[in-house]
């Protein structure tokens, strides 16, 4: 059964989406009066979402690798995930792999903004890019979503465990948006 957050995230995410279509453009455009235009001729369209991103977690020789979209294994430091200028929200699917007793909970996703900020890691999500995460099968897969808004910025993110494993800090190049 999903819990009351989980519900409430889910339907954020859903609202934030449907906003995302591209809508008719109807509308002459013309001014009301005033300064502002009526019918949406030349209102500003929210970018379309951007494909979903597959983000999967692999325990190897002690340590985390991390495979982007069906990529090869690499280190958490060199697992960027780059979001071009005017992509939409963003699904992220976050996935551990093998027999591993690493599990999420509610707290597992830090993100932070900034370029060489990996030594300087903060808990909770301290950007207005990320949306809080959902946890699904049994805590093996976070889900978030990355609205890629605005001025372009480096996103490092943290995925912390259950259990006391390592965490893992991939980074998201977010291109932002007009």
């Amino acid at each position: 059964m999903l819990s009351l957050k989980t519900i409430a995230a889910l339907g954020a995410a859903l609202l934030l989406l449907a906003g995302c279509g591209s809508g008719n453009g109807s509308g002459n455009g013309a001014g009301n009066g005033t300064g502002t235009a009526s019918g949406g001729g030349t209102a500003h369209q929210p970018h379309k979402p951007g494909p979903e991103q597959k983000v999967l977690l692999v325990w190897q020789q002690n340590d985390w690798m991390v495979q982007l979209n069906g990529g090869p294994a690499t280190k958490p430091a060199d697992a960027h995930t780059k979001l071009d200028k005017n992509v939409g929200p963003t699904k992220f699917v976050v996935d551990i792999a093998g027999n591993t007793s690493a599990t999420f909970d509610d707290s597992s996703l830090s993100v932070w903004e900034g370029d060489n900020a990996k030594s300087q890691p903060q808990s909770g999500i301290n950007s207005t890019q990320v949306l809080p995460p959902i946890i699904t099968k049994n805590g093996k897969q976070l889900i978030f979503y990355d609205l890629n808004q605005d001025a372009a910025v480096t996103l490092n993110y943290q995925l912390g465990f259950k259990n006391g494993v390592k965490p893992v800090d991939p980074i998201i190049d977010n291109g932002g948006s007009d």
